[in-house]
């Protein structure tokens, strides 16, 4: 038997690993895998293998030095395996200080920082990047097909009857509902056209008022903020986002942010509302775009969609058990390339109105005569527990079976009456569970980590400040060679040929971007082009019949309808990656101008003293911000229409397939019926598609300049930026002049910039700390 160790940092990003308490091997496969800073959930998978494979063994006991919610993650990874018999391993856990230790703590070490005594801690910069990661929102997107019960799951969630629900598609509008503290404060809104103007608020919103809204052709957006009951805006600010249905959209941008929210790189948590009846073709279409999301990223890709089979109360006794429901979603969603769902059956309705009536909202009789009879039935079946078959981990089942035995402890009535029982049964509970953990494990740690960026790379800055003030009053007798060399830097940075040199780099920089966008973009194209030959080639030798020409016709629409949004979905995925790669290189090139502001000074002459505009800038330069999503976001997409009848339509950059209508396709061959009997199957796809193939080539094109267009709108907000930042370093190097001239003072500033020197110390411990488990 192999004694493992693994400790894991979740907010370091940090793994080791020791067997027999021997580090990894320099040549090691698993060394690789956690070596550049990825999360255990991308990795964890291919432990089993690994370990089999470096060790020659199959025989392992593991201890893990981690949270609660990672230690869970390897125990479900190694039972796994031991059940397809790969391997036999016994798992221990050495505690570690979870995320919820954490916020105390933070908040606590910035009111220090706060009223320290440096003023630049205290600026508008410093406070405004805490409360941005303090405060960073959390989004969880809710899709599903027409009448699986979304908006009822949602209302369940919140407590209150509040989004339209109604047996037909009812959802037409994106309504984003943010968490906010106050409990006793009622929903409010902001309501956007679809000019995406602010038309009208809402200090209380209601029921009522959200029918209407969601009537309103003109109506595009719904900004709700609440308290939503089953999370704390303390930790993350959670927003649930209710998007409309594939086939219930009236603004064609719904789908874009539908798109965005399950994309690859997003990393919003999903809600995927189901119910015991599937198999349409909204449902395929949806499931394709989440099982490309779910290939890439490891275990957290897949623990981000949670899928929820909602109305199974509503199932009969010959629709099977709950049991034989999910075994029948696991074989569907497996079909469609969704391995091991996270499932959480559920039973929405019932759950909102007990809770309706538990708040005591004004609930109508035969609601109440009806959720009774619900409260006895999930009570009374245990195929309706439904809580028993959630995609729990131990730790949450455990809470669960905490607050089922604390719901009958407390009821005084009969056991078939109690609502709270009850409640737990719908499996609603569950899913907030779920939630929140998804919360703890994945957002708040990362929120955690960048609080303590943000706070890191501005005490290094203001440290290293001090630093050099200190000194240039320790050196006061150099002060002619240290003003001769503050001047030099000065005179860099206002130089003309400098700065337009520093220009002309960041014009390069957008160029390579682009450049490399050209090539990526060659390989999506020929992506898609082998697709299409596949289908051309697997037509031939295949003859029609006329009356086999319309279903052909139609399954090749069909195709087209499928390869279109993946590639916009490439191509999205790779503007979004050019943006970032901008902002990056643009970054790298003001630090490489900082950093050379001082070549060829020879500033080792001024014996202790080193004036560094790069480290005395760092974090000024590190906290700016180039949101990607923010700056697609200001770009105007011209929209047409979807209907393929239509030859020729617009979509932002992307411009789709123009094809035949169905009817006109039909009437050309019923003209030539006498003298052509059959069609060529191969003949048909090759002249339906050529189309198709055209405009890989033109969106493909589209999609490159529209890159570039962004990139150069990215240098330019850059240079006004960097422009900004040289007067602030040209009002610190003013700074430096003083201390370096005013020999008067040199003692008294010494022992001020050493007792400052001493408090970020203490405080750089302390932030340092934060992030140690």
């Amino acid at each position: 038997m192999k004694k493992v160790f693994v400790k894991y940092n979740p907010y370091k990003l940090e793994t080791e690993i020791t067997v027999e308490g021997k580090h990894l091997a320099q040549n090691s496969k698993l060394r690789e895998k956690i070596a550049d800073g990825s999360r255990l959930q991308e990795w964890v998978e291919e432990l089993p293998s690994l370990l089999i494979g470096e060790y020659n063994d199959k025989d392992f006991q593991v201890t893990f030095h981690g949270t609660l919610p990672d230690y869970e993650d390897l125990v479900d990874v190694l039972t796994e395996s031991q059940r397809r018999g790969e391997l036999s391993a016994t798992f221990e856990r050495k505690p570690a200080k979870e995320t919820s230790d954490k916020e105390a703590l933070i908040d606590e070490v910035f009111r220090e920082i706060q009223q320290g005594p440096f003023d630049e801690l205290r600026d508008v910069e410093i406070v405004s990047a805490f409360e941005h990661a303090k405060s960073s929102d959390f989004e969880v997107c809710v899709v599903a097909t027409m009448s699986a019960g979304k908006s009822t799951l949602i209302n369940a969630m919140l407590g209150t009857k509040l989004m339209p629900s109604k047996q037909e598609a009812c959802t037409a509008i994106i309504t984003r509902i943010k968490d906010i503290t106050q409990e006793t404060v009622p929903f409010g809104a902001e309501v956007y056209n679809k000019e995406e103007e602010l038309a009208e608020t809402h200090a209380s919103l209601t029921y009522p008022i959200m029918e209407r809204l969601n009537a309103n052709e003109n109506v595009s957006e719904i900004k709700v903020s609440g308290n939503i009951p089953f999370v704390s805006s303390e930790d993350v600010s959670l927003v649930l986002i209710d998007t409309p249905g594939p086939n219930n959209s009236r603004d064609t941008r719904h789908g874009e942010v539908q798109k965005e929210l399950l994309g690859r790189s997003s990393k919003a948590l999903v809600l995927y509302i189901m119910t015991g009846e599937f198999g349409t073709d909204d449902d395929n279409t949806l499931l394709r775009r989440v099982a490309s999301s779910m290939s890439v990223g490891g275990k957290q890709s897949k623990d981000r969609f949670i899928f929820v089979v909602n109305k199974m109360d509503d199932r009969k006794t010959e629709d099977g058990d709950t049991g034989h429901t999910l075994e029948r979603v696991r074989s569907y969603l497996k079909n469609h390339g969704i391995a091991n769902p996270n499932l959480f059956p559920a039973s929405a309705y019932p759950a909102l109105n007990i809770r309706l009536i538990e708040s005591g909202a004004d609930v109508d009789t035969d609601t109440i005569d009806e959720t009774e009879m619900k409260i006895r039935k999930l009570n009374r079946n245990q195929t309706l527990h439904l809580e028993t078959y959630a995609s729990l981990p131990p730790s949450l089942r455990g809470e669960i079976n905490d607050q089922l035995a604390a719901a009958k402890e407390t009821w005084n009535g009969r056991d078939i009456d109690n609502a709270n029982e009850a409640l737990i049964h719908t499996g609603v509970v569950s899913i907030e569970a779920a939630i929140r953990q998804y919360v703890q494990k994945y957002a708040k740690t990362a929120k955690v980590k960048n609080i303590v960026d943000t706070f890191m790379h501005k005490l290094d800055e203001v440290g290293c400040f001090e630093e050099t003030k200190r000194e240039l009053a320790h050196n006061r007798n150099e002060s002619k060679r240290i003003v001769k060399s503050i001047n030099v830097i000065r005179e860099k940075i206002d130089n003309a040929n400098d700065a337009k040199n520093f220009k002309n780099n960041v014009n390069d920089a957008v160029v390579r971007v682009n450049n490399s966008s050209k090539v990526a973009i060659q390989d999506i194209k020929k992506k898609f082009e082998n697709r299409i030959t596949k289908r051309i080639d697997d037509s031939r030798g295949h003859e029609l019949s006329l009356e086999e020409v319309e279903d052909e016709v139609e399954r090749l629409m069909k195709f087209v309808k499928k390869l279109e949004p993946d590639f916009e979905e490439d191509l999205d995925d790779l503007i979004r990656n050019d943006l970032k790669e901008t902002g990056d290189a643009l970054l790298k090139e003001y630090r490489d101008k900082l950093r050379s502001l001082i070549d060829e000074m020879g500033t080792q002459d001024l014996n202790d003293v080193t004036i560094d505009p790069l480290k005395i800038m760092s974090g000024s330069v590190q906290v700016l911000d180039y949101s990607v999503k923010h700056l697609v976001r200001e770009e105007e997409r011209v929209v047409g229409q979807e209907e393929y009848e239509v030859k020729e339509r617009t979509r932002g950059w992307f411009s789709s397939v123009a094809f035949w209508p169905k009817s006109e396709y039909v009437t050309k061959y019923r003209d030539i019926r006498k003298t052509i009997h059959y069609v060529r199957a191969d003949e048909l796809a090759q002249e339906f598609l050529s189309p198709v193939q055209q405009s890989l080539y033109n969106n493909g094109e589209a999609a490159r300049k529209y890159s570039l267009q962004q990139s150069t709108r990215i240098a330019e907000r850059f240079n006004k930026e960097f422009a900004r930042l040289d007067d602030v370093l040209k009002a610190k190097l003013s700074e430096l002049e003083s201390y370096a001239t005013d020999k008067e003072k040199a003692d008294e500033r010494i022992k001020e910039s050493e007792r400052k020197l001493n408090w970020l110390e203490q405080i750089r411990s302390k932030v340092v700390s934060i992030i140690e488990i």
